[in-house]
């Protein structure tokens, strides 16, 4: 128990979005989405920003 790694509020926490294109959810990393980074779809390899999509709890 000493040694157990430290986890991050977010270290796996998963949130579901919408792609803007095609519609399909899918789950990206809740930092990725706070942080306003890029995502990528990974059913049309759509690039887009978390803003253009509704985000949506997992």
């Amino acid at each position: 128990m000493a040694n157990a790694p430290k986890r991050t509020k977010t270290s796996s926490f998963l949130v579901k979005i919408p792609c803007p294109k095609c519609s399909k959810t899918a789950e990206h990393s809740a930092s990725r989405v706070h942080k306003s980074k890029n995502l990528i779809c990974p059913f049309c390899s759509t690039l887009f920003i978390p803003s253009e999509a509704k985000v949506q709890n997992a």
